[in-house]
């Protein structure tokens, strides 16, 4: 299960410290705020510079103006989160790629653990979800295949992570694709970043 960054740095605020705390790094074309269907709707406003949050679809509230989230990033800036007790603030940058963390070695006859993937920026993991989407390349057949997705709405989705059921010794290709945007957010043009990782069955 993936904890929202927001309620880590809630709860890391409420603990004495002082002066605004950061939520992270968001990337442009995803989402920030709003909760989980764990914890339930923050009940925090975020406000940005002029293109941080253009007002389209739905939500016709101008950047600068607190409004709640769940709230589309549009462009960089910085974000100011306004809670109950505590002031945040949050980074949004542009995405440049997608890093793919997992096991490098796998074994025959049982699952493997996990393999995730994030938007990144020079390196740096991002926060906020784009769609994302996994493949194996040619070189699994024979050798692995995905196992079953046995994940909830409420760990972000039920493709946020994946385990390989390996048969054969070999290489095997996995590939991540994320894409930023959103249905709701027609005119935004979203973004598409590839990554693959090689995974030795033994």
């Amino acid at each position: 299960m993936r904890i929202e960054p927001w309620i880590l740095a809630i709860a890391v605020a409420g603990c004495g410290s002082s002066g605004p705390s950061s939520l992270g790094t968001y990337a442009v074309g995803t989402y920030i705020g709003g909760g989980s269907v764990i914890t339930g709707k923050d009940d925090c406003t975020y406000e940005g510079g002029p293109a941080v949050f253009s007002p389209s679809g739905t939500d016709a509230t101008p950047s600068a103006t607190p409004a709640p989230g769940p709230r589309f990033i549009t462009g960089p800036g910085r974000i100011l989160v306004h809670c109950p007790k505590v002031e945040l603030t949050a980074e949004a940058i542009e995405p440049t790629g997608v890093a793919i963390a997992g096991p490098a070695k796998v074994k025959r006859g049982g699952p493997s653990e996990m393999f995730t993937a994030h938007l990144v920026a020079g390196g740096k993991e991002l926060d906020g979800q784009a769609s994302l989407e996994w493949k194996l390349a040619p070189d699994c057949a024979g050798r692995a295949t995905f196992a079953p997705v046995l994940g909830a709405q409420d760990t972000g989705g039920r493709d946020r992570h994946r385990t390989l059921e390996p048969t054969a010794a070999g290489a095997c290709t996995i590939i991540a694709t994320m894409t930023t945007g959103s249905s709701l957010q027609a005119s935004f043009r979203g973004k598409s970043f590839q990554a693959e990782t090689l995974v030795t069955v033994e």
